[in-house]
């Protein structure tokens, strides 16, 4: 019994955290897609806002993921660059119920993550071939104080007793390590056809993850693929399907999906999108269907989604378990002049 208990522990443990963040609107977060998208907007810098809530029907405090990220071009040696900082924050907590000794495991945890980006692009004829790499130092604490260990198990009760010593002395309360990804990204535009492809490599330095002193597992790789295509249907309108692939390991995460962006003439919200995503992985047939919105306020643009759970965490429940995200992206207004002009002498 025992050794089930600290199984489960360590298990849990290590989804909770060594799972990465992922968001359904990726399209709205570059920082955490792939760091060669540093740079690849129109404007001289971006502040992007993330947030997401995951599974708060749930009768435990739910996945709440915050993101932010700044990013600002320059120049080097007439070269453009892009670089930025992201800071991200994943928080966990709750009481999970143990089926294999009928009792409930408690869990809380807290990950936080700062990042630093920097990108440039190099053009082709008429393809734009972007690279970049970001690294910084990513924070996860778990409370051991609302946790239950093997040795806290009371057999007349048949649940944890957490008055008892947990005489555990192996567990860190808290971990860090330094984080290393690169990404590449191609595009080009094609008369009313713009696509874009992009490969990034999370995790590439291998780092030791694990609240065990004398553990030394490492993170695997986490590998993504993403694909988009900008097509102008109308003067007013385009059709914006997107795609992305990520696995890392047995796990594996696909989202395909467009949006719908129709431009109108106000001035304040100068356009409008809306479209629909769906998400699943090889092992799995159906995960959700992900209803998207937004708009773009002045120098705002604004993303809704909701993920309505098509899995079997929703059998047996009156209302489909969902997760809702929002973005919000404010792009500064670019310095770069739109059209070159050559002095003319005067006769």
């Amino acid at each position: 019994m025992r050794g089930l208990l600290i199984l489960f522990l360590v298990v849990i443990t290590n989804l909770v955290l060594a799972q990465d963040i992922h968001l359904s609107q990726f399209y709205n977060s570059d920082h955490l897609l792939n760091p060669a998208k540093m740079g690849d907007y129109d404007g001289d810098y971006r502040i992007t806002l993330n947030y997401r809530n995951q599974w708060s029907q749930l009768n435990k405090q739910p996945i709440s993921t915050y993101l932010l990220s700044f990013d600002h071009l320059f120049y080097l040696k007439n070269h453009q660059f892009d670089a930025g900082i992201m800071i991200s924050s994943d928080r966990f907590s709750g009481k999970e119920f143990n089926t294999i000794l009928n009792s409930n495991i408690n869990y809380t945890v807290n990950s936080t993550k700062i990042l630093a980006s920097i990108s440039t692009s190099y053009s082709w004829k008429l393809n734009i071939f972007r690279i970049g790499i970001q690294t910084g130092l990513v924070s996860s604490a778990s409370d051991p104080n609302s946790q239950t260990y093997p040795g806290q198990w009371d057999y007349q009760a048949g649940d944890f007793n957490k008055g008892v010593p947990s005489l555990e002395t192996q567990l860190k309360p808290s971990q860090k390590y330094w984080d290393l990804n690169i990404g590449s990204q191609w595009s080009r535009k094609v008369g009313k056809l713009e696509p874009k492809l992009g490969f990034s490599i999370n995790h590439i330095n291998l780092p030791k993850d694990s609240y065990l002193k004398n553990n030394s597992e490492r993170l695997r790789a986490r590998k993504v693929f993403f694909a988009e295509l900008n097509y102008v249907l109308t003067p007013s309108l385009v059709l914006q399907p997107k795609t992305l692939f990520m696995w890392t390991a047995k796990a594996n995460d696909f989202l395909l999906g467009t949006n719908l962006r129709k431009s109108i003439s106000n001035k304040t919200i100068p356009s409008v999108y809306m479209g629909l995503f769906y998400r699943h992985g090889i092992d799995r047939t159906f995960d959700a269907l992900i209803p998207s919105g937004g708009f773009k306020y002045k120098k705002f643009d604004i993303g809704l989604s909701y993920d309505v759970n098509l899995s079997s965490l929703s059998s047996g429940t009156n209302s489909r378990k969902g997760t809702f995200e929002f973005s919000a992206i404010y792009t500064g207004a670019s310095t770069m002049p739109k059209k070159v002009f050559i002095p003319c002498d005067r006769y």
